[in-house]
């Protein structure tokens, strides 16, 4: 009874499929590799095409070459051009090495000899401006007619290969129908006539097994046509779907990827930009996945993965469950996307996966492995694990390096995609567990051999499982046996050892910001999980939670990581490099400690006219803490007679430290520049004009006549009354007190010499010996006739002329001050 493994509704069969229908590859200037059939790579110089971007190869199911193709000129398998299929000849085909995907083989069911070729030309929007002429060339790049075009937009063709002819110059097969033109556009529509089709394509085996799907798109719509034993349906499946990318942004919105996921039920496009501008370039790219039914060929459901950048290439993983996107440094950073496409949301789980100086093909091979063209360079880059997440898919930069004479361009060559959904899959890869295996072949067979790979007996379960007892990597090997032939399928396998996840301290840290929060370097016990184990082979990740531990996933920062609680639980994971579902877990915790308390003032003031000390206090006075001050000292206050920056330093019994810096402050008394009086008026005003002494920075009071105060803070008095008066100005810090006499003149009015004592005689108010000595004053009648002359250091004049009293009348007075003023007035005698 057959064994039968069916997957996505694979029913039916073709012949099997081993894979090796890939196992040759040649691409950009001469180069090329083999796959062999332990999965290495195998690189050649036997090459004679140049191509720049498309590229198809063929071999058989045995692995053997049988040609290759830039989608104008076919070589066999000995390299020879095959004469119906040459381009400087005249006879090529309508592909073009410029078109991204410019062709494609496919084999027709039950007949080994016959193949087709579909090419997808570029459509350059200089040949479409001429149309239906030729466009006569040059091209605004240089290149010329026919060496590089033909002047047309040919758009989308199919040609046939039969092995069974050997050509006239000895070809290994030939082209025996040329260019046979399928419409994948509107033929009523001028403008889609111009251009006729993108520079996409892909293919895959259809749901029963009977034949082959070859997809290409065209500004909103994809064109499925259907190859079986009867040859091509040339009418195709038409899905209109979202987006729109229109000719009036060709011919670089024609440029970008196609491909349907191995599994045959997911298709996805890159559409390297979606401009407006004619042979234009914009940064406005996008990638779309779809479902895609390989039993009717209509695809749908369009979901947007990533817009606003510039993709070229885009591949699935063997199993479909993963998607990677290449972008060019437009809008986001070039390099390799991969987004998992069991997620709930998928363009949400993009993750970067490398960054590359600019996009190039992704295809997958025999290996299981996703290969990455560098342009213009020697080298391919290598996606060694794409079923897992992120860092874990293993990419490697330059892991193929091509030989001298060879270089790699934009292209690598398509395939039918199904040829890669045979894969082993491995579940329990750690040491000690029972690992199971699963063949996921699209075929039907009669029986199945499992070797191991490490010597044991082999298994002809379908689904065997394994232990091994040492870790390593084995190739494990399935053999087939279907209608008495043989199929072989072999796939690499990691058995990690399980590490160990030692016991790791508690972090603590003083909590500087007092709010519970701290930047915790979680990496500071690494070493201590990992204790002897090498660091190369085994890594350690950290985690807020348990789930995301177990799940590897949302890894915090381990050398800046601030708690969210105070304590918080940290998980360590400690994974196998080789395989990181090999892993254990430990926990630890991490907290702050409170530091001291201050409350200590941070400035003081100190007088420098005086020798005399103040004390600076830390603000806490305990056996818990320790001190230390910049001078030195190690109490909780000390005394300074000194301004300067003094600051402490209170340690507690964690070791949590806290610093206050205390500024003290020179203070001093003042000193009294003038005081300027406004008298002889109605309101007598003082100003006191007044400058530290030293400089310093203080603040003074004021007082008139009252030493101890009180003080005001303004240096500005009025109705000061008249006479000898006494400033103070007092410094607030209590540095001092200056005084200084100033005087307030007034000049009375009348007076009354009646010998009563009050009034007896007449004389200005606020003049003595100090102030005003120098004035002089002297008395006139109304005539003007002087009648005295006052010293102003006298008692006054007292009403007489020569002795004799004059009557009461009103007076003259002219009053030359010491300062220059100069008064005059008159006042009343009243007897």
């Amino acid at each position: 009874m057959k064994k039968i493994t069916l997957l996505l509704l694979f029913l039916l069969s073709l012949k099997a499929l081993a894979q090796k229908e890939a196992s040759y590859w040649y691409f950009g200037n001469n180069a090329g590799i083999h796959f062999l059939d332990n999965g290495t790579v195998q690189t050649l110089t036997d090459g004679q095409m140049t191509t720049n971007e498309g590229c198809s190869s063929i071999s058989d199911e045995l692995g053997n070459l049988l040609f290759y193709t830039d989608g104008r000129t076919v070589w066999d398998r000995n390299h020879i051009i095959m004469p119906n299929a040459n381009y400087l000849a005249g006879t090529g085909l309508l592909g073009d090495p410029s078109s991204t995907q410019s062709g494609i083989i496919v084999p027709k069911a039950d007949d080994p000899n016959i193949y087709y070729i579909f090419t997808v030309d570029e459509p350059h929007h200089e040949n479409a401006a001429t149309y239906p002429n030729p466009f006569p060339g040059p091209y605004q790049d240089g290149s010329t007619i026919p060496a590089s075009d033909d002047g047309l937009n040919n758009g989308f063709n199919y040609s046939i290969v039969d092995l069974s002819v050997t050509g006239d110059n000895g070809s290994i097969g030939d082209v025996t129908t040329r260019n046979v033109h399928l419409v994948t556009y509107d033929d009523t529509n001028i403008e889609e006539l111009k251009y006729k089709c993108s520079e996409k394509i892909t293919a895959v085996k259809n749901a029963e097994g009977t034949g082959y799907w070859v997809i290409t798109h065209f500004i909103n719509k994809f064109y499925a046509f259907f190859i079986d034993n009867n040859g091509v349906n040339e009418t195709p499946v038409i899905s209109e779907l979202a987006p729109v990318i229109t000719t009036s942004g060709y011919r670089r919105n024609a440029i970008g990827c196609l491909k349907v996921s191995p599994t045959g039920n997911k298709l996805a496009i890159a559409h390297t930009q979606s401009g407006t501008q004619t042979g234009g370039t914009e940064s406005n790219g996008m990638v779309y996945l779809y479902d895609f039914n390989n039993s009717t060929g209509v695809v749908s459901n369009p979901l947007l993965i990533k817009e606003n950048g510039s993709p070229y290439g885009v591949e699935f993983s063997p199993s479909g469950k993963k998607l990677y996107a290449s972008y060019d440094a437009a809008n986001v950073i070039s390099g390799i996307y991969q987004y998992n496409l069991e997620a709930a949301d998928i363009p949400g789980s993009e993750i970067f996966i490398s960054d590359t100086p600019q996009s190039g093909t992704l295809q997958l091979g025999p290996n299981g492995k996703i290969y990455r063209a560098v342009v213009a360079s020697q080298n391919l880059d290598v996606i060694n694990n794409p079923e897992e997440t992120g860092a874990a898919c293993g990419y490697q930069a330059n892991a193929v390096n091509l030989p001298a004479g060879t270089e790699c361009f934009f292209g690598l060559p398509p395939f039918i995609t199904s040829y890669f959904f045979a894969s082993i899959e491995v579940e329990n890869t750690c040491l000690g567990e029972e690992s199971q295996f699963t063949l996921l072949v699209s075929n039907e067979f009669d029986s199945i051999s499992w070797n191991f790979g490490d010597g044991s007996p082999t298994s002809a379960e379908t689904i065997p499982t394994h232990t091994y007892t040492s870790p390593g990597t084995y190739n494990v090997v399935a053999t087939i046996t279907y209608a008495g032939e043989d199929f072989t399928f072999s796939q690499n396998v990691t058995i990690a050892a399980i590490p160990i996840a030692n016991d790791a301290p508690n972090l603590t840290l003083c909590d500087i910001s007092d709010d519970g929060t701290e930047n915790f370097v979680l990496s500071n016990n690494t070493e201590i999980i990992l204790g002897d184990q090498n660091p190369n082979d085994y890594e350690v990740t950290y985690y807020d939670s348990l789930e995301n531990a177990q799940n590897a996933n949302l890894p915090v920062n381990p050398n800046s990581f601030s708690n969210s609680s105070d304590p918080q639980i940290i998980y360590a994971r400690v994974q196998n490099k080789s395989n990181t579902s090999c892993y254990a877990i430990t926990s630890f915790m991490v907290s702050t400690i409170a530091i001291p308390a201050i409350n200590a003032a941070n400035e003081e003031r100190i007088c420098a006219n005086s020798n005399s000390y103040i004390t600076l206090s830390s603000g806490i006075t305990s056996s818990q803490y320790t001190y230390e001050w910049s001078t030195g000292e190690t109490t909780p206050v000390i005394n300074v007679n000194r301004s300067g920056t003094y600051a402490v330093t209170l340690t507690n019994e964690n070791g949590c430290k806290k610093t206050q810096v205390i500024m003290v402050t020179p203070s001093d008394v003042a000193q009294i520049e003038s005081v300027d009086v406004v008298d002889l008026v109605d309101n007598n005003t003082v100003t006191v004009h007044v400058t530290p002494t030293g400089g310093v920075n203080t603040t003074y009071g004021y007082s008139i006549d009252m030493p101890n105060g009180p003080f005001q803070e303004s240096n500005f008095f009025e109705r000061v009354q008249p006479g000898i008066h006494t400033v103070y100005v007092s410094d607030v810090n209590g540095c001092g007190t200056v005084f200084k006499q100033f005087s307030v003149l007034s000049i009375p009015k009348f007076f009354t010499p009646n010998g009563d004592g009050v009034h007896d005689t007449w004389d200005i108010i606020g003049m003595n010996l100090k102030f005003y000595q120098n004035s002089t004053i002297f008395i006139y009648d109304r005539y003007g006739k002087l009648l005295a002359s006052i010293d102003p250091k006298s008692k006054g004049w007292d009403g007489t002329y020569n002795g004799e009293p004059l009557p009461s009348t009103d007076y003259w007075y002219v009053v030359t001050l010491d300062d220059g003023r100069v008064v005059k007035g008159h006042f009343s005698m009243i007897r």
